[in-house]
Formats: structure tokens, C-alpha cells, sequence
């Protein structure tokens, strides 16, 4: 069996399509459940132009600036084309269509700075662009964050070596670091694209490292936020490195990088976790996170109840047994509308802690020589709403429980990441990998299966109709794989990592 990349491009439904060994790209339904719509937000409905818009652009106007960010402003014929999209340098920036004008501050480069607008709508696009010199000094560090999702707070927080927290609420910084608020004219700190902006022009020796804090402004779906993180901007020795991670869970925080900043002219070094291997990361990142700052949005919240080691192994096996029965024979049981990634893995963790008499197991379709081992009444007791295990958001802080969750609610609020190593996984465990990129719903969920003659990974294809499968591979045929994207080692960006269910005890617990 081999794996063939088939993205092409489309927006999918709940789960990005995976079809190994069949060259078919097919659409899943998506979710109908009130919680997650409510949650998730509702697509614009596309709008048909009968000419392509005209576009001025008022600012800037050429020339020099001393200044560190350039403002761009202008207009575009069309209101309902939006976002208008800013180029500078080649960075893609978004900036709101307000009622046919735009204006924006952008982070500005040393020396020659090219920029293009433009804004489009069905009949065409319209392009304008100018240069405008930066007088400006080489800048050591700068990061800059964005959002690919309009109406949404993706909060940048800069923790500096002295565990300074420089922030929106706090912009002060004793080392001398400049944190630009995500400003429009008079405006500040508002809901959309960005650009969030830190600078410091003489970086101290020492550990920064650079948070996100993800609020979703109403129901609006998952963001793609974007880091850029520039060393030595204007110098001989500039790099950047570009950060890019889906944002879900409302009030969510999460570490993008550690930037190590060396003395004796030493480059700097930048760790991304969950990107970088683990071997990789550098001693002084190894020692910061032994005594790091808690991040903005963490709070002990209420402990957790855990399954006990009984009813984890049971669970396990009779979730993993579930889910490789559908690749022999789907279950009636199963509902049609909710197969596909994140229903297996609903129906396989469901089933599996259901109480069950052989009434039951016959309707589920398990025949009697699959071991499935129940789970006790304690297990079920666990869940405040049981039969709805699945978290699906908060209710004035106290988790909101539901019988849907789709992959991308399972894995912000249900299951937690174990490791980026597969020689974690154990039966029952997720494998998870997005195409952040190419779709709306860009994760995929396959569960790992162990203790056979060899590990498998059982998933459903993501396709409707005829083409729907639940398909079953070699862990080493994914090991293996000609496309990359499906290959579970650390050092794939598309593999999330292992998750594992968070009503099971964590490992180092």
C-alpha cells in the first residue's frame, strides 16, 4: 500500500481528505451540530461583480520615512472586496475594506521597501505599488505576528530573559524592547489581521520567548496565525524564520518559539516546539523551561479526573478493537452522517465506554470472539452529562460538554499532545496532522494500533458516499511514505504530534 499526496487545493469538510492508494479528492459534510456552528462561524456568501474594482493608494507616497512602521492607506471602488491584501517586501499582509478605504501601519525594513496593494472581487483585481526608503537603523530581533481570520484577538505576549511580561496591557520594557500595539489610527488593540510588532534594538543575553493568546470574536472559526521572527534585519547576517500554527480553543495560549540571544557576536538561535525536534533543542531553552513564567490565559482550573489504569488499558484495547472492526464491516450503529475522521474516533471512544450486554454488542455488530472489555461505572460517572463525554467549549469558564465534536474541537479541548516521537503512541492514541494552508477544516486523526505483528494506524478517508472508507495501514508504510505530508516523525511540520485522551492519566503525572 503506498500514500499519494492528494490535496489539491479544495476547502474541505470536518476532516482533511485522505485517500491512500485511490487518486479521488471528495468533500465530507460539515458539522450540522449547533454548538460547533455556533462556534465556528458561518462562510460569507460570495458576492458577483460585474467589473473588476479601481484602487488608489494615498499613503505612502514614496519618498523616505525614519520611522519603523509605514502606513498604507487607500482606497478600492468595491466595499465588499475584502480584505484587501498588502505586500511589502514580499510578506502578505490583510488589511479590512472599511466601506471602500483601507489604512494600516506595517513593520518597515532598513533600506528599500517595495509595496503592493490589492483588492479583488469576482470580475478582477486591482493593483497599485509605490517604494519607500527606511532610514532606519539594523534592528537585532524583530517579530511580527498576523492572522489569516478577520474579527479574532491572536494576542502577541514577549516574555524577555528578566521574565518581563511585555504585552498589550503592558507595552513597558526595562531592557529597552518596543512592543507597537495592533493600532488603526485612533484605535488600538482590535479584533482581525494584525500586525502585532516587537522590536528591540539591543537584544540582552538570555531566553525570550514569544506567546500567542488566541480570542475568537463571536462565533468565528479557528485561525492559521503567522510568526515571523527576524534576526539582524538589515545586516549581512539577517535570517528570519516564519512560525505557523492553527489556533482553535478560545483563551488558549501558545508558545510559538524561544529566540536564545548569545554574547560575543554568537548568532542567535530560535527553538519552535512541536516543529523542532526534541534532540534539537538548545541547553539554555532546557533550563528556561524549568523555571518559565506562567503564560497569559493558564490557570489551574479544576482538577481533573482521570480513568483509573483498569479502565485506561480497557478502554484502549476496546476502542482500538471498534475502530479496526469498521475497516472489515461499519457498524449500523455508526451513524452515516457522522463517518468520517473525527467520527471514528467519536463512535470507536463512545462505544468503548458504553455499558454493554449482548443485546447490545450484537446491534454494535461486534462479533463474539472480539474481545472488548467493559469499562467500570466509576469510568462513566467521570463525565458530568454522560453520554456526552466530548468538551465542545466554556460556559462562563466551566467546560461545555456535547455528544459532537468534530477534529478540530476533539484535539483543542479532548485530547492533549503526548510527544512529537511515535515511539510514544499506545493503542488508543491519536495521530494527528493538518494542511493549515488548503483547507478550512485543515486536521486529520488517525488512531494508533498496537500489539499485533506489526503497529497500525486505522482511519476514516474523509470522503462521502461510495468513496468512504475506513482504512487501515502499516505505521512502517507511513514511515515510508513517497509524500512527505503523511510521514509521523518530529521532523514533518504537517505531523501534530501524538495525542492522547486527557481523562487519561498523563505519563510523568
Amino acid at each position: 500500500m503506498r500514500i499519494f499526496n492528494l490535496f489539491s487545493g479544495r476547502r474541505l469538510g470536518l476532516c482533511a481528505a485522505l485517500l491512500l492508494g485511490f487518486p479521488i479528492l471528495v468533500s465530507a459534510a460539515p458539522s450540522d451540530d449547533p454548538d460547533i456552528l455556533a462556534r465556528r462561524g458561518q462562510q460569507k456568501p460570495p458576492q458577483t461583480a460585474s467589473a473588476p474594482p479601481t484602487m488608489t493608494l494615498s499613503q505612502p507616497a514614496g519618498g523616505w520615512t525614519s520611522a519603523m512602521q509605514i502606513t498604507v492607506a487607500g482606497t478600492c471602488s468595491d466595499p465588499a472586496a475584502d480584505p484587501i491584501i498588502v505586500n511589502i517586501n514580499g510578506v502578505r499582509y490583510y488589511v479590512r475594506n472599511a466601506n471602500g478605504s483601507f489604512a494600516r501601519a506595517f513593520p518597515a525594513a532598513k533600506g528599500k521597501n517595495t509595496v503592493i496593494a490589492e483588492c479583488a472581487n469576482s470580475a478582477g483585481a486591482a493593483k497599485v505599488s509605490t517604494t519607500v526608503d527606511a532610514v532606519i537603523s539594523p534592528i537585532p530581533l524583530k517579530v511580527v505576528l498576523t492572522s489569516d481570520t478577520d474579527g479574532v484577538y491572536t494576542d502577541l505576549h514577549i516574555y524577555e530573559p528578566d521574565n518581563s511580561h511585555v504585552y498589550w496591557a503592558d507595552t513597558n520594557s526595562a531592557s529597552g524592547g518596543i512592543f507597537f500595539l495592533n493600532q488603526n489610527g485612533d484605535n488600538f488593540d482590535q479584533p482581525g489581521y494584525g500586525p502585532y510588532l516587537y522590536v528591540h534594538p539591543a537584544p540582552p543575553v538570555g531566553v525570550f520567548r514569544i506567546d500567542s493568546n488566541y480570542w475568537p470574536g463571536g462565533a468565528v472559526q479557528h485561525t492559521l496565525a503567522n510568526l515571523d521572527i527576524i534576526l539582524d534585519e538589515g545586516l549581512p547576517t539577517e535570517s528570519r524564520r516564519r512560525i505557523q500554527k492553527p489556533l482553535a480553543r478560545p483563551g488558549e495560549t501558545k508558545t510559538f518559539a524561544y529566540v536564545v540571544i548569545q554574547g560575543n557576536r554568537q548568532p542567535a538561535k530560535i527553538y519552535v516546539p512541536g516543529q523542532d525536534a526534541e534532540r534539537d533543542m538548545p541547553a539554555e531553552v532546557k533550563e528556561y523551561i524549568k523555571h518559565e513564567p506562567v503564560r497569559e490565559g493558564e490557570d489551574g482550573g479544576e482538577e481533573i479526573a482521570y480513568l483509573s489504569p483498569q479502565d485506561e488499558t480497557a478502554l484502549r484495547q476496546a476502542a482500538t478493537n471498534v475502530a479496526l472492526l469498521q475497516a472489515k464491516k461499519l457498524s449500523p450503529l455508526w451513524e452515516p452522517k457522522q463517518r468520517d475522521c473525527a467520527g471514528l474516533v467519536r463512535f470507536a471512544y463512545r462505544t468503548a465506554l458504553e455499558q454493554r450486554d449482548a443485546e447490545r454488542t450484537a446491534k454494535i455488530g461486534i462479533p463474539a470472539k472480539l474481545n472488548l472489555p467493559s469499562l467500570s461505572e466509576q469510568a462513566r460517572q467521570l463525565f458530568p452529562q454522560y453520554p456526552q463525554i466530548w468538551q465542545t467549549g466554556l460556559d462562563k469558564g466551566k467546560p461545555r460538554f456535547g455528544h459532537f465534536a468534530d477534529a478540530e474541537t476533539l484535539i483543542g479541548y479532548n485530547f492533549r499532545l503526548k510527544s512529537r516521537e511515535l515511539e510514544s503512541a499506545r493503542s488508543g492514541d491519536l495521530l494527528v496532522y493538518q494542511k493549515p494552508l488548503q483547507n478550512d477544516e485543515p486536521y486529520h486523526l488517525m488512531l494508533f494500533a498496537a500489539g499485533r505483528s506489526e503497529n497500525l494506524a486505522v482511519y476514516h478517508n474523509g470522503a462521502q458516499g461510495d468513496e468512504a472508507q475506513v482504512r487501515v495501514v502499516r505505521i512502517s508504510e507511513l514511515l515510508e511514505s513517497p509524500d512527505p505530508v503523511w510521514i509521523p516523525r518530529a521532523e514533518n511540520p504537517y505531523f501534530l504530534g501524538v495525542y492522547e485522551w486527557n481523562r487519561l492519566r498523563p505519563q510523568n503525572a
